[in-house]
C-alpha cells in the first residue's frame, strides 16, 4: 500500500504574457500606439464558466453565469494532490533439472485516482452525449469533481495483471553456454505534469487569452483589470484528463545465447523486444475548423466569408491527456567482453546493436525531435486517428557500435616500494561510439489555420518521387550561418488545402503521397572519449588518484539536422526545391555544442 501526497504551488500564467505583434512592422506600430495584440494571464473566474463564442459573428453569447466582477484577481495556485496505490505479487523459482531453472510470478497493481484535499478545487472536462467522440466533445461540460457525472477526475482501471516468466538453461551442462529468456508485462501510473495541469481549468482558475487589440497596461490582469463593473469571461483553454484514461502498459520479451570462448572471454547474441500500449499522450482536440469538418457547421457566412468553428465553442484549445500512444521495439545485440586476458590488465567490452523502434508518439508532450516549434504537432496530426502518425520513433537508431577498452598497467602491480608506488597503478580508459542517423519529419504549414497552436500541421507532400530518404553527408557549405551545411534539395511540395474549408490544410483526407512521420533520416555520428589516471598508495587506507579526462578527444563535429527549419513554409525555400540543412556540432540546436574539452581531478580515498 502506498500513499502519495504532493503539495504544490503552480502558477501557470501567474505572470501575464503580453505581445505587441507577430512581425517587426506590426510590433513597432503597436509599440508606438500602445496596443497589445495578444494577452494571456491567469484570473480567478469566481465560479463562472466561459461564455460561448458565436463563431459566425465573433461575439460572445453573454449570460449572467459567464460574467466576472471587476477587479479581476488571481486564482488559488496551491493544491494538495493525493493518491492511494497498492500492489500484490507472488513469485517462485523452480529448478526443473540441474541445467534448467524457471522463474515465474504475477503482480497486480492498482493506481488510485488523483484527488485534492479540497475536491471542489478539482475540475475536469467531461464528455456529453453523442454518436461520435466529436459530438460528445461538443456537448461536454466542465464540472468540479463533486458535481461531475462520475464523481472523480477520471474512472479507475482494474485488471492490471502483470505476469512474469523467465528461464535459464545450461545447454551443454558445462557452465559455458547458456540460453536465457523471459516475458513480462509492466504498468506505469500517469505522471504528475499530465494530470496536475487540471489546476488551470475553470471555475476556479482560468487562463484568459485575448487576441483583439487592447491597450498596453502594467496591470497583470491586462484588459480585464478594470476597477468596477462586470466583464464576460471569454473562452479559455482546458487541460483535460480523459475520463476513460487507461494505465500505460509494456510487454517485454528477450532471448539470449551466451558462450564462454576462453578464460575471461564471453560472447553473446541477444534479442530484445517490447510492445507499449496505452502510452500517455497529449493531443489537441478543439482545433479551429473542427466543428465545420466533423459536425457540419456552416463554413461560410451570408457574405461568403469563411468562418471556422471549434467542436466546443465555449473553450479554446483542449489539451487532452489520454492514453493512445503505441510503440514497438525490436533489437539484436552482439556482445563481447574480455576481462584481464591472460593477466595482461586489458579489459575490452564491445557491443553492436541493430534495432528498429516505431511508435505513433515518442514522448508525451512532443518535446523530442519534431516538436511543437512551428514545424510539428502537439500530439498527433489527426487526434482522432493516432495511427496516421505511426512511423519510426524520434530516437530510432538502426545501428550502434560501442567499444570500451580499459588497460591497467601490470608492472609494479604489487610492489609497495617507492619505485613501485611511482611507476605502478596507471590506467587508461576510453569509449568509442558510432551510430547511424536519427529520423526527422518535414512538415508543411503553408495553409495551416492552427499553426500557432502547434496542431493540425500536415506533412510534406513531394511533387515528384523521392528515391532516397537518408542523407549521410553534406553536399555544400551554406553561407547563411556558421557551421551550416546543405544535405539535399528535396523536390518542391505539392500545395495541399481543402477547398471546402477555404483551402486550409489542417484536416484530411490527406494526399496519398504525403510523407510519413519521421520518413527521413540524417547523418550518423561518432565520438571518442579518453581518460588516464594514476593511483598512488600513500599508506595503508589512504590512496590518492590523479585523473585526466578528455571528451571528444579528436574534436570531431558531427552533423545534426536543423529541424526547426524543416517546414515547407519557412523563409529559406524558393518554391522550386526544399533544402535540408544540418549544423556541425549543432546538437540540441546549438552552433557548436559538440567540442573537445578536458578536465583534471584529484581524489583522496581513505
Amino acid at each position: 500500500m502506498l500513499y502519495i501526497q504532493n503539495n504544490i504551488t503552480y502558477g501557470a500564467y501567474a505572470q501575464a504574457v503580453e505581445g505587441i505583434g507577430t512581425s517587426a512592422p506590426t510590433g513597432l506600430d503597436n509599440f508606438l500606439n500602445g496596443t497589445l495584440s495578444i494577452f494571456e494571464g491567469a484570473v480567478d473566474p469566481q465560479g463562472a464558466l466561459p461564455c460561448v463564442l458565436n463563431y459566425a459573428t465573433g461575439n460572445l453569447i453573454q449570460t449572467p453565469q459567464c460574467q466576472i466582477t471587476l477587479p479581476a484577481s488571481q486564482p488559488n495556485f496551491a493544491r494538495s494532490d493525493r493518491f492511494k496505490d497498492w500492489a500484490v505479487y507472488a513469485q517462485d523459482a523452480w529448478k526443473i533439472t540441474p541445467r534448467f531453472t524457471l522463474n515465474y510470478g504475477v503482480r497486480y497493481e492498482y493506481y488510485g485516482i488523483q484527488h485534492n484535499n479540497r475536491q471542489d478545487l478539482d475540475a475536469n472536462f467531461y464528455y456529453g452525449p453523442g454518436a461520435s467522440l466529436q459530438a460528445q466533445i461538443r456537448s461536454g461540460q466542465v464540472f468540479t469533481v463533486p458535481n461531475s457525472p462520475i464523481g472523480k477526475l477520471w474512472n479507475p482501471q482494474y485488471g492490471t495483471v502483470g505476469p512474469r516468466v523467465g528461464f535459464a538453461y545450461d545447454i551443454n551442462g558445462d557452465g559455458k553456454t547458456s540460453l536465457r529468456g523471459g516475458y513480462g508485462i509492466a504498468y506505469e501510473r500517469n505522471f504528475g505534469n499530465v494530470t496536475f495541469n487540471v489546476i488551470q481549468n475553470p471555475p476556479n482558475y482560468a487562463v484568459v487569452q485575448i487576441t483583439t487589440p487592447s491597450p498596453i497596461t502594467t496591470n497583470n490582469a491586462g484588459p480585464i483589470g478594470g476597477s468596477s463593473g462586470t466583464v464576460p469571461l471569454p473562452p479559455t483553454s482546458l487541460r483535460n484528463v480523459d475520463e476513460n484514461i487507461r494505465t500505460a502498459a509494456t510487454q517485454f520479451y528477450s532471448l539470449t545465447v551466451e558462450r564462454q570462448l576462453a578464460n575471461n572471454v564471453v560472447a553473446s547474441v541477444a534479442y530484445v523486444g517490447s510492445r507499449g500500449t496505452h502510452l500517455y499522450d497529449v493531443k489537441g482536440y478543439n482545433m479551429l475548423g473542427a466543428g465545420n469538418v466533423y459536425l457540419g457547421d456552416p463554413v461560410q457566412d451570408a457574405s461568403g466569408n469563411f468562418i471556422y468553428s471549434r467542436l466546443n465553442n465555449q473553450y479554446g484549445s483542449i489539451n487532452n491527456r489520454g492514453s493512445e500512444g503505441d510503440s514497438y521495439y525490436n533489437g539484436l545485440n552482439i556482445g563481447f567482453q574480455m576481462t584481464d586476458l591472460e593477466r595482461t590488465g586489458l579489459i575490452i567490452t564491445a557491443n553492436y546493436t541493430v534495432a528498429h523502434s516505431t511508435d505513433n508518439l515518442s514522448s508525451t508532450f512532443s518535446e523530442s525531435n519534431s516538436s511543437v516549434n512551428g514545424i510539428g504537432n502537439l500530439g498527433y496530426l489527426d487526434p482522432f486517428n493516432p495511427g496516421l502518425d505511426h512511423g519510426a520513433s524520434d530516437f530510432d537508431i538502426r545501428q550502434r557500435f560501442v567499444l570500451a577498452p580499459i588497460y591497467r598497467t601490470q608492472w609494479f602491480k604489487d610492489n609497495h616500494s617507492f619505485a613501485g608506488r611511482l611507476l605502478g597503478g596507471y590506467e587508461v580508459t576510453g569509449i568509442y561510439t558510432v551510430r547511424t542517423g536519427t529520423p526527422f519529419t518535414v512538415s508543411d504549414s503553408s495553409n495551416s489555420l492552427n499553426r500557432s497552436a502547434g496542431v493540425g500541421i500536415p506533412r510534406y507532400t513531394p511533387g515528384t518521387t523521392i528515391s532516397n530518404y537518408s542523407f549521410t553527408k553534406a553536399i555544400d557549405k551554406n553561407s547563411s550561418g556558421a557551421n551550416l551545411y546543405d544535405l539535399v534539395s528535396l523536390p518542391a511540395a505539392v500545395s495541399y488545402g481543402n477547398p471546402a474549408l477555404g483551402g486550409i490544410s489542417d484536416f484530411g483526407p490527406y494526399p496519398s503521397a504525403m510523407t510519413h512521420r519521421n520518413a527521413f533520416s540524417g547523418p550518423g555520428a561518432w565520438n571518442f572519449d579518453l581518460a588516464a589516471s594514476k593511483s598512488l598508495l600513500v599508506r595503508e587506507g589512504i590512496e590518492v588518484e590523479l585523473r585526466a579526462e578528455g571528451f571528444d578527444i579528436f574534436n570531431h563535429h558531427n552533423l545534426y539536422i536543423t529541424e526547426s527549419n524543416n517546414d515547407v513554409a519557412n523563409y529559406g525555400y524558393d518554391g522550386a526545391t526544399i533544402p535540408i540543412q544540418a549544423k556541425k556540432g549543432g546538437v540540441n540546436g546549438g552552433a557548436n555544442d559538440e567540442r573537445r574539452f578536458g578536465q583534471f581531478a584529484l581524489k583522496i580515498k581513505f
